[in-house]
């Protein structure tokens, strides 16, 4: 089809298209279209219980390895053991900084801004780069190039999955105490059986994962286990009609089960979100530099930073399945 993109008028509909173009122009939506972004589910379920804000130069939790067992049945004047035990060690986290860049030349700023323009060009590119830098932020939990630096959060995989690298300043193969659970190999499709098997592995009682996370194609294979098990207890949504899938959320036990774009493929995670979290640097948060300009370009800049983590206080409480196909 021929004509112009943009503002200009193109042919067909319009025939006298110069004429067209000196005396016409194009109504512009008020909102941007987005054909780029790929939010991860993963990342807002992380936050459901609200953003963690923090403070500190460095992120630090301790750590119980081992039971004191200076303790236990003693019966009268009996010697009781008061010794001293050190059974604690610090896990410790720096905050990874990341930053998203907004540059605009003045004379856009200026043809872009009022009168005819449709939107605010200061409004769009802050709207973008705000966008820009949660994509980052997406790839960073699951080490997702280029988020895959060594300058990067400490990301899912390598809290839930691996068992003999360092995360948090702590040997996993030295503190066998510091792995996740062991990984379950579901050798083949995730089936309602075999997740149970990956899920007893991580619930303790009522303390159970909250969020199990898999491809968009295993999701598709592992809800076909339950469509023929829906129950239909609140007749009073639709008298009319039965309904043929899951009206909200699929849960699996009582975890949310996801599809993120971004799960590796073969893999899911059984995740208990109260111990497995972003960390936000509240001194840090959001922030933006005033707007700048150099002394020889008119062009003016500015940044918006975070500094974050993704902590782990108990990586035993989650489990990576793999073996899917």
């Amino acid at each position: 089809m021929a004509g112009v993109v943009g503002t200009g008028v193109q042919q067909p509909t319009a025939q006298m298209i110069n004429t067209l173009d000196a005396i016409s122009q194009k109504y512009i939506h008020g909102e941007i279209g987005d054909i780029v972004f790929k939010p991860s589910p993963l990342f807002w379920a992380l936050m459901r219980n609200g953003k963690d804000i923090r403070y500190g130069a460095e992120l630090v939790f301790p750590l119980v390895t081992a039971e004191e067992t200076t303790g236990g049945a003693y019966y009268g004047d009996q010697l009781l053991n008061t010794t001293v035990v050190d059974s604690v060690i610090p896990a410790n986290q720096v905050w990874r900084p990341y930053y998203q860049n907004v540059s605009l030349p003045v004379t856009d700023i200026i043809l872009g801004r009022g009168g005819s323009a449709g939107l605010d060009l200061v409004e769009v590119k802050l709207e973008i780069g705000g966008a820009s830098l949660l994509q980052k932020l997406a790839r960073a939990v699951w080490h997702t190039a280029p988020q895959n630096t060594a300058l990067d959060v400490d990301d899912i995989d390598s809290w839930v999955r691996q068992t003999a690298n360092v995360i948090a300043g702590i040997d996993r193969t030295v503190t066998t105490a510091w792995q996740p659970a062991a990984n379950f190999a579901a050798g083949g499709a995730l089936t309602a059986a075999n997740a149970e098997l990956a899920y007893q592995r991580v619930v303790l009682g009522y303390d159970e994962p909250d969020v199990l996370v898999l491809t968009n194609t295993d999701f598709a294979g592992f809800k076909n286990n339950f469509t023929g098990l829906i129950r239909f207890a609140n007749l009073e949504q639709d008298t009319e009609a039965l309904q043929a899938g899951f009206r909200y959320h699929f849960v699996y036990n009582n975890a949310v089960v996801i599809a993120d774009p971004f799960c590796p493929a073969t893999q899911g995670y059984l995740l208990n979100s109260k111990y497995i979290f972003p960390v936000f640097n509240g001194n840090d948060y959001f922030v933006m530099d005033p707007w700048m300009q150099p002394s020889n370009q008119r062009v003016v800049v500015t940044k918006i930073y975070l500094q974050w983590q993704i902590s782990c206080t108990s990586p035993r409480m989650q489990v990576a399945i793999t073996g899917m196909p």
